[in-house]
């Protein structure tokens, strides 16, 4: 990757909890107009490592660095949304665009151009006017998405896009996702379970396994791993073999994370 392509990189980053190391060290780069999968059981430190790289908690060890005037923006989980807040489409849109408050431009605008273009680049601009309330959960996720095209981002990070979706709309969400980065130039970082439907919209994976290759209680301690690379590599690796099926299905548990990561051995943080 040349040096000005690169959106995100991150240096011996270590992730945990109070100073206490939950993975490896990690070196990875993100560039423009790729799509990176973070991947792992429940709590294997997926939400740690998104709120570290959004500079939400302190890393252990490391540091990440974002391109010089980077913008980022982060959509949560379908279910941090309350979707009864009487808004429309397209004011949630609007929102993208904000970019504070100071007295010589308060409330800088979203222009109205930008608003529906992004609509229409999401094919939503029929729903424009319609309730948030009214619209189903891709419709939602749809808007929301174009409102990361409104904010003029350079990076998105995404976590779990298509929770409560079925197979088909998560499939549509992946698609969307991989035109986004390679069409319209984004880095796009989302942690997801719905690998069958990601796994052919992806250009990096980023797996993620705490427990090593332990499989019984008997077993030698643990050895976490952090296994990243171009998809197709990944997806051969022993790791993601122990985790995965070949089509993306789960082979152990991958419950959703409900916004944490466990805390191995002393409970949940």
């Amino acid at each position: 990757m040349t040096a000005d392509r690169i959106a995100l990189r991150t240096r011996g980053l270590v992730v945990g909890h109070r100073g206490r190391a939950l993975l490896p060290a990690l070196d990875l780069e993100l560039a423009r107009g790729h799509l990176l999968l973070v991947l792992g059981r429940n709590g294997s430190g997926k939400t740690t490592l998104v709120r570290t790289l959004l500079g939400l908690i302190s890393p252990v060890a490391g540091k990440v660095e974002w391109a010089s005037g980077a913008r980022r923006a982060y959509v949560a989980q379908a279910g941090a949304l309350d979707v009864t807040v009487p808004v429309r489409a397209r004011d949630v849109v609007a929102w993208g665009g904000l970019r504070g408050w100071d007295f010589a431009r308060p409330w800088r605008r979203t222009p109205s151009a930008t608003i529906s273009d992004s609509l229409a680049a999401l094919s939503v601009a029929d729903l424009a006017r319609r309730p948030l309330r009214e619209l189903s959960g891709g419709q939602v996720q749809r808007v929301l998405f174009a409102r990361v095209l409104a904010s003029t981002a350079d990076v998105a990070v995404l976590d779990e896009p298509t929770a409560s979706m079925d197979a088909a709309g998560e499939r549509a969400v992946y698609a969307t996702l991989s035109r986004l980065a390679h069409q319209r130039g984004f880095a796009i970082v989302v942690v997801t379970h719905a690998v069958t439907a990601a796994l052919g919209n992806c250009d990096q994976i980023l797996l993620l396994d705490p427990d090593g290759s332990v499989d019984s209680d008997a077993a030698p301690p643990a050895v976490p791993e952090v296994v990243y690379g171009p998809a197709h590599q990944v997806t051969h690796s022993a790791a993601y073999r122990r985790l995965f099926s070949p089509d993306g299905s789960a082979v152990c548990a991958t419950d959703h994370d409900h916004g944490h990561d466990h805390d191995h051995g002393h409970g949940h943080e």
